[in-house]
């Protein structure tokens, strides 16, 4: 029986194959979540530790047997010796060069995500007139892959049905575009699920630097939603969008005088330059140009041909406006455009805030089956850490008050973590009560000490010139103050002398007998401002901007009524 046993083994067929694991999916639950290159630093740490304790393992054991081996282990040493010396011979050169990076890792500072996500990311607006290809530069940056000319870019980020069948983005929408160490951009789409986008987590996870591109809207029946953009999106830079084969219109002008008044440094790209006649561009460069040089802009653009000319005006970008001209179907430019938004330097700075008290600035509302009440925002100041004991104050409501809650859980990137810190674009998920839901809009703030409101606030403001308006008191406009917009009136107007002497007599700020002080084009004053629907969250050093259907003026926010 066993030979018959043996024979049947003999004969019996094994079948071999390889099994790769491409891809393991997990829920990550850990508190602090960690970028890949910290998870490569851990594993290399970790694997040198267990090189470490095998050879002292090993040496014990020589040392317990007195010193004495047998000859196997002895040639088998020596010819492992052998081998490594003829491998050190055969592959110096690389391994030199795989040296060399390691250090150059190793000297990079080993950082998390929340880390790229605060100190390293840079923040960029994108406007334009409509059918400029804003939503189609994002997507082709973002998915690393060309447009058709037919608009298979823009579908995969826009975000209502709407936009897609008219082409027309009508919301404000943030996008992540990723970058490694050595520049070279995070492809957007997946390796292995062609058809499948990355999602955000994923990005985080493998970049160094990362820039939110910000998509507004570009028509202008929806200027009240790019102003608003604008004004809380906590931009470091904005890229105005112009249509190369068309020459810039009004729209142009107003968000180019829109980024100027907020202090934000411009970037003009030309779009759709594949097949563009000479004529048509020329045109187009020099009424943009012309509006760059305008006084109140101020502006001389500099052409960007080559990487040297980014190194040129990164350092001079408050008195420089580079021009690139960039095609989506073609490709030309975009390279170009890359290398420069990797290279721009962080300009607001955040992180220097995280000593003072908590600040989250409520832009989004969500409610989530099976976690309730969730507000997604821009946390403007100091550091939160959630869990059941985090009692917070969101508000405020009609009446000025505040609602005490806790801030359950948070996520920034999709990604759950449980601490917070300014800078970041977050999600909080808030144990609200069914009425107190009802209770929540945008606009608000999450503070965790020191709630406040009022309905009036005071204001050194700048009217803007351009086409005439006159200021005087009882004037309504539509304030914009970070994330608050709400309609305000003029309650009391005061002189202030400041530019006046170098101002002409019809721009400077009079004082009429019958109507009091006329404010007109140019002229500066201290203006007393009353909300006109509710109480809203206003403190001093906040930049504020006013209009009445056009931009009419921007000012800064000096105080709040003690009795408020």
């Amino acid at each position: 029986s066993d030979e018959i046993e043996q024979g049947i083994l003999d004969h019996r067929a094994f079948t071999r194959c390889e099994v790769t694991i491409q891809r393991i999916e997990t829920h990550l639950l850990d508190p602090s979540p960690v970028s890949l290159v910290e998870l490569a630093n851990d594993c290399s740490a970790l694997m040198t530790m267990n090189g470490d304790t095998e050879s002292n393992a090993s040496s014990q054991e020589f040392v317990e047997n007195g010193g004495e081996s047998s000859s196997s282990s002895n040639m088998t040493n020596t010819n492992s010796n052998n081998r490594d010396n003829s491998n050190k011979d055969t592959t110096s050169p690389n391994l030199s060069h795989i040296i060399d990076t390691n250090d150059f890792h190793e000297n990079e500072k080993s950082t998390s995500i929340t880390e790229t996500l605060t100190a390293r990311n840079i923040r960029v607006a994108v406007v334009g007139n409509v059918d400029a290809g804003k939503s189609t530069l994002i997507g082709t940056l973002t998915t690393s892959s060309l447009d058709d000319g037919r608009g298979r870019s823009r579908t995969t980020i826009m975000k209502h049905r709407h936009e897609i069948e008219t082409g027309r983005t009508s919301t404000a929408t943030s996008h992540l575009l990723g970058f490694r160490h050595s520049g070279e951009p995070i492809a957007g789409k997946d390796t292995i699920r062609v058809n499948k986008r990355k999602s955000e987590d994923e990005v985080a996870r493998e970049s160094y630097r990362i820039v939110t591109l910000l998509d507004l809207a570009g028509h202008e029946k929806y200027l009240k939603t790019t102003i608003h953009g604008v004004s809380a999106g906590m931009c470091d830079y904005s890229m105005i969008l112009v249509n190369s084969r068309h020459p810039p219109t009004h729209m142009t002008q107003h968000h180019l005088n829109l980024c100027c008044s907020y202090g934000i440094p411009t970037i003009i790209v030309f779009t759709k330059i594949d097949g563009c006649p000479d004529h048509a561009m020329k045109n187009s460069k020099d009424e943009v140009f012309r509006l760059l040089r305008a006084p109140d802009i101020g502006r001389k653009p500099f052409a960007v041909r080559k990487e040297q000319d980014i190194a040129t005006c990164m350092d001079k970008l408050h008195a420089l406006a580079p021009v690139i001209d960039i095609s989506c179907v073609t490709g030309e430019g975009l390279n170009l455009l890359r290398k420069m938004l990797f290279s721009l330097p962080k300009r607001r700075r955040h992180e220097q805030k995280a000593n003072r008290s908590f600040e989250f600035l409520v832009e989004e509302l969500f409610n989530v089956p099976g976690v309730g009440s969730v507000v997604s925002g821009f946390v403007n100041a100091g550091e939160l850490t959630v869990g059941s004991n985090c009692h917070v104050f969101i508000g405020p409501t009609d009446d000025g008050s505040y609602i005490r809650t806790v801030a359950k859980s948070a996520h920034i990137a999709r990604i759950n973590t449980t601490h917070i810190t300014s800078g970041q674009s977050a999600c909080l998920a808030l144990a609200l009560k069914k009425e107190e839901k009802t209770k929540l809009r945008r606009g608000m703030v999450i503070l965790t000490e020191n709630p406040s409101s009022t309905r009036e606030f005071d204001a050194e403001i700048c009217v803007l010139k351009g086409e005439g308006t006159t200021i005087r008191k009882s004037y309504q406009a539509y304030v914009h103050i970070l994330n608050v917009r709400q309609t305000a009136f003029a309650k009391s107007i005061e002189i202030v002398n400041k530019n006046a002497a170098g101002l002409p007599p019809s721009h400077r700020a009079q004082s009429d007998e019958d109507h009091g002080i006329v404010l007109r084009p140019g002229s500066r004053a201290k203006v007393r401002f009353e909300f006109a629907q509710r109480p809203e969250y206003v403190r001093p050093g906040m930049r504020m901007l006013f209009r009445d259907g056009r931009v009419r003026g921007v000012g800064l926010v000096t105080g709040v009524p003690s009795d408020s």
